[in-house]
């Protein structure tokens, strides 16, 4: 009888495994006035530096990504839907304003960067699960994306 439990044991073991894999991004609040509401804490351009460069899976408003921030200072977002175009740009952290801050091929939005890339600086907050970071535009104030290390997905 023994032996028909860890049959049983392994399925429950590796569908707890498959869920934590599959988490769902939590929900944020639409402005960045909201956030500082909630009292998530604010993450520091010091803790920004061991997320970047790296991978983060990434869902904001325009879809869901992954974002690859190369050591160099690039970065490449790869979409999961179909059509949507990659995106190559630049990263960097502003420690001054403890932001990180991303510049794309210039579409008419954002603060325009040298060699024609707008740049957009996100202030992160960290969700209370440790795994997660929100992202809010600081030229405007409102929500921009939630992700985490590709790791920890």
């Amino acid at each position: 009888m023994r032996h028909l439990h860890l049959p049983a044991l392994a399925l429950v073991l590796a569908c707890q495994c498959h869920s934590a894999l599959a988490q769902e991004f939590p929900g944020a609040p639409p402005n960045l006035k909201e956030m500082e509401a909630k009292g998530l804490p604010r993450v520091s351009a010091e803790e920004l530096k061991g997320f970047f460069p790296g991978v983060v899976d990434s869902k904001g408003t325009k879809g869901r990504h992954i974002i690859t921030h190369n050591p160099d200072g690039s970065f490449l977002r790869k979409g999961f839907k179909h059509g949507l175009a990659d995106v190559k740009g630049t990263w960097r952290i502003d420690e001054k304003n403890n932001t990180y801050c991303r510049g794309v091929p210039k579409q008419g939005r954002g603060l325009v960067a040298k060699g024609g890339y707008e740049e957009n600086c996100f202030a992160v907050f960290r969700d209370p699960d440790g795994i997660h970071h929100f992202d809010y535009d600081v030229q405007d104030g409102f929500f921009a994306h939630v992700w985490r290390k590709a790791t920890d997905q």
